[in-house]
C-alpha cells in the first residue's frame, strides 16, 4: 500500500509511527467457474444392458436447465429443482413414497422411457456457478537493513459463500431418479490449501515470520 516512509502518502514519517505505517500490503485471489456437469440416468439397462436415459415431459432440456437454483428447506436439506418438479418426477419413477396415482401428467416431470423400442434422452445439466474469493493483509515491518519481522492473516472464502454441487465432485457425475433426486449433500471443499484442510467455508489462517 502506497503510505509509510519511502511511500507517496505520509513518506515523510518516521520514528515509531513510520513502524506503524510502513509495509503494508493486501492481496486476494478470486475464483469464478460453471458448475460441474450431471448426466441423469433412469437406472433402466435397456441399451445393450447399459442405461437408457430419460424422457421429459412438458419441458425441455434448456427450460430445466433454468430451473436448476440452489434452495434450503426448513428441514435443513439443500435442494436445486423446484418441489413441484421432484414430486412429479418422483411419481413418474415411483419411488420416494410416490406412485403413478401422485403423476400430474399436464405438469413438468422427467420420467423413465416406458414405450416398447423407445429411448429416452441423455440429458446433461450445468451445477450452479461456483465462487470464491481469498483475500490477506500483510504488516512487514524493518528491524534492521537485512532483518524483517513479518504477520500475515488470510481468509480462505473470506465471504463464507456455500458452493453446493447437483452432482457428486467429478468432472461429470450421474444422478438416477431415487428417493433423493433433486438433493444435494456435496459442496466444495479442498484439502491442498496451504497444506490446509479447507471445508469449504471461511478459514481464516494468521502466521508470523522473521525473515533474514
Amino acid at each position: 500500500m502506497p503510505i509509510g516512509p519511502g511511500r507517496y502518502f505520509l513518506g515523510g514519517v518516521k520514528g515509531f509511527f513510520g513502524k506503524v505505517l510502513e509495509g503494508w500490503q493486501i492481496g486476494g485471489v478470486a475464483r469464478i467457474q460453471s458448475g460441474t456437469s450431471l448426466l441423469l440416468t433412469s437406472g433402466r439397462a435397456t441399451l445393450n444392458s447399459q442405461d437408457s436415459g430419460v424422457v421429459l415431459h412438458n419441458i425441455t432440456r434448456r427450460q430445466l436447465q433454468k430451473l436448476i437454483q440452489i434452495r434450503k428447506a426448513p428441514n435443513g436439506l439443500v435442494y436445486w429443482l423446484p418441489q413441484n418438479l421432484i414430486d412429479n418426477s418422483l411419481a413418474a419413477f415411483e419411488v420416494g413414497g410416490k406412485t403413478l396415482a401422485d403423476l400430474k401428467p399436464n405438469e413438468p416431470y422427467i420420467g423413465p422411457p416406458t414405450t416398447p423400442g423407445q429411448f429416452g434422452q441423455r440429458v446433461f445439466l450445468q451445477g450452479p456457478w461456483q465462487q470464491k474469493i481469498d483475500l490477506n493483509v500483510l504488516k512487514r515491518t524493518r528491524v534492521t537493513e537485512r532483518v524483517n519481522v513479518e504477520f500475515r492473516a488470510q481468509f480462505l472464502n473470506a465471504f463464507n459463500i456455500a458452493n453446493f454441487f447437483i452432482g457428486g465432485l467429478g468432472d461429470v457425475s450421474t444422478s438416477g431418479i431415487g428417493a433423493q433426486f433433486g438433493q444435494t449433500r456435496v459442496a466444495y471443499r479442498d484439502i491442498t490449501v496451504s497444506g490446509t484442510n479447507d471445508p469449504g467455508g471461511r478459514l481464516i489462517e494468521f502466521q508470523f515470520r522473521i525473515n533474514f
